[in-house]
C-alpha cells in the first residue's frame, strides 16, 4: 500500500509539473506575469484625459453653466447647456509615427452597412473632468497629441440604434437630431430676463483638428493621464448676440473652437 501511495504521489507531481500556468505575458499589460507559461486575460492601461475648464486671462474662474457672462457689446448671456464630441485621438512620436487606442466597436451605418470603428468617442461636458479615452499597449516617448472636435465622415453616418444606450453615439446622449449627429451644441440664453428663451447653436458639418505639442512618456503597464484645459468661454469670444444673426454666431463659434484647448503642465 505504501508503495502504491508513493507511486501515486510521484504521478501527481509529474502531472502538476506538466500543467501550464496561465497569465498575461504581454509586458505592456497592467497584469503582466513573467512567471506564466501560457498567455491569457491581458488587461491594458487606459489613456485618460483630465480636463479643466478655466477661462482666459482676466477671468481665472472655471467656466460654469448658468453663470452670467457678457458678449463683446456688453450684453449679458449665459450658457444653459453644452456638449461637444471629441474623437480620433492620436499619440504622436518624434518621428511622426502615430499610436491609437485598441478599442473598436462594430456599428451599423444609416444605409445598413456594417463596419468597425475605432472606439474613442467622448462627449465633453463642463461638469465632467476625467475621460477614459480607451486602452493602449504602447510605451515610449511622445511629442504631440492629436484629436478631432466632432465626428469623422463615417462616424457621422452611424445608426445610433446600433450602439448601447450608454455609448456616446447613442441618441440618448442628446447630440442626435433629425437623423444627424451634432458635433458641437451650445444652448444660449442671450436675454437673461427671459430664461425660457433658449437658442441651440448646433454645429453639424464642421470637424476641427486639434494638435497640441506635449513631450511625455508612456510607461509599460501604467495608465497615461494627460492634463488639458478647455477654455469654453472662448467659444463665444467675438459674438454679438444683439447684432449677429444665427449663421454669423455659428461661424464665430467654429472659428473660435480650434483655440480652446491647451496643455496643462
Amino acid at each position: 500500500m505504501k508503495k502504491v501511495l508513493f507511486l501515486l504521489s510521484i504521478l501527481l507531481i509529474i502531472a502538476s509539473c506538466g500543467e501550464d500556468i496561465e497569465g498575461c505575458l504581454d509586458p505592456e499589460a497592467t497584469n503582466f506575469d513573467p512567471s506564466a507559461d501560457a498567455t491569457c486575460c491581458c488587461e491594458y492601461p487606459q489613456l485618460i484625459f483630465r480636463i479643466s475648464y478655466d477661462n482666459y486671462v482676466g477671468d481665472s474662474s472655471a467656466f460654469a453653466l448658468n453663470r452670467v457672462y457678457s458678449d463683446v457689446d456688453g450684453t449679458p448671456y449665459y450658457v444653459n447647456d453644452l456638449g461637444m464630441y471629441l474623437s480620433d485621438f492620436e499619440l504622436v512620436r518624434a518621428n511622426n509615427s502615430v499610436e491609437t487606442v485598441l478599442d473598436t466597436i462594430e456599428v451599423t451605418l444609416q444605409d445598413g452597412t456594417l463596419t468597425t470603428l475605432q472606439d474613442d468617442f467622448i462627449i465633453l461636458r463642463n461638469n465632467v473632468f476625467r475621460y477614459a479615452i480607451g486602452t493602449t499597449n504602447i510605451s515610449g516617448d511622445f511629442s504631440k497629441i492629436r484629436f478631432k472636435i466632432g465626428l469623422n465622415q463615417i462616424a457621422s453616418q452611424v445608426n445610433p440604434e446600433s450602439v448601447e444606450t450608454t455609448h456616446p453615439l447613442s441618441a440618448d446622449k442628446n447630440l442626435y437630431e433629425n437623423g444627424t449627429y451634432i458635433n458641437n451644441q451650445i444652448a444660449i440664453i442671450a436675454d437673461t430676463s427671459a430664461i425660457d428663451m433658449i437658442t441651440n447653436y448646433n454645429i453639424i458639418d464642421n470637424t476641427i483638428s486639434v494638435e497640441l505639442n506635449h513631450n511625455f512618456t508612456v510607461n509599460s503597464g501604467f495608465d497615461t493621464e494627460i492634463k488639458i484645459n478647455a477654455d469654453l468661454k472662448k467659444l463665444l469670444d467675438t459674438v454679438d448676440f444683439q447684432n449677429d444673426d444665427y449663421d454669423a454666431i455659428i461661424s464665430k463659434i467654429i472659428t473660435n473652437t480650434s483655440d480652446i484647448f491647451t496643455i496643462v503642465e
